[in-house]
């Protein structure tokens, strides 16, 4: 199995984490079941080959927007899989999806029934024609910027991307409201709206994956947000399934070693617990 990761373009830094390949052209992870945690962003996926199969309604479709997810989701590749994941933080997704928050909240949409099908077929074979990862970062890039300047932003998701920031730095949803002038109340109705969950959720959310982070990797402090052990190990119950000292015994993926050397780098979360 292959994986890269590539920097979005400058411009898009705020709003795109990064674009993910993953390649498993000769079937080496099939029968593996793959275990995608929680994380605080949602995913734009586009297929050059065959999807993996997942557990969502919409099933495998050649392309997809995935909300933000509260839980663990199962995934299986097979001979032929090979895709792009664009990374979204919250205010990428509330920029460039500013209707979808809420509709994408733990599931995933099929690509053509937010953008049209020709329109999802036409960026699907456009880069699939670019084919060399490179030169698909550019066309996606390409792509971003064209429906950034092409559309308004919506009430309010401007003011979430500041607010956003200042939530990562101090962890205080009253200081986050302040920095862009709103009541909380209204802080939270945009968040709602553009991404699915409160300013709280979502910093729950990035809480565990920081703890994750840490344990994987023994680098930073797993406990870090938490007010006690106790504390973290209901989270990781709640969000994860198990408790730090069950994922500890278990044995980890290929996928998840590569994923823990850097949070902003690929995404950690993907993991083969079982």
């Amino acid at each position: 199995m292959a994986f890269l990761a590539l920097p979005p373009h400058v411009a898009l830094a705020p709003l795109v984490m990064g674009y993910w390949f993953i390649e498993d052209l000769d079937g080496s992870y099939e029968g593996k079941p793959i275990r995608t945690t929680p994380h605080a962003g949602a995913v734009l996926t586009l297929n050059f080959g065959r999807p993996c199969s997942s557990e969502f309604a919409a099933g495998a479709p050649r392309s997809s927007l995935l909300g933000i997810q509260s839980r663990p989701r199962n995934w299986s590749s097979g001979e032929g899989c090979s895709f792009v994941m664009v990374m979204l933080r919250p205010p990428g997704l509330a920029r460039l999806f500013p209707a979808l928050g809420t509709d994408s909240r733990d599931d995933m949409l099929e690509l053509g029934g937010v953008l049209g099908d020709g329109a999802a077929r036409r960026l699907c074979d456009d880069l699939a024609a670019a084919w060399a990862p490179r030169r698909v970062a550019a066309r996606l890039d390409d792509w971003l910027l064209l429906r950034l300047s092409a559309s308004r932003a919506l009430g309010g998701v401007e003011q979430l991307g500041h607010a956003w920031t200042t939530l990562l730095r101090t962890s205080r949803v009253d200081e986050a409201a302040r920095a862009v002038s709103v009541s909380r109340r209204q802080l939270e109705r945009w968040f709602q709206v553009y991404a699915g969950y409160t300013p709280k959720q979502l910093l729950g959310l990035d809480r565990i994956q920081s703890s994750l982070h840490a344990t994987q990797t023994g680098k930073g402090d797993p406990l870090q947000g938490f007010s006690d052990q106790a504390h973290q190990i209901r989270q990781w119950r709640r969000h994860l399934g198990m408790t730090p000292g069950k994922y500890a015994r278990v044995s980890k993926s290929i996928l998840a070693e590569y994923f823990a050397q850097a949070r902003d780098a690929a995404p950690e979360g993907l993991a083969h617990f079982f």
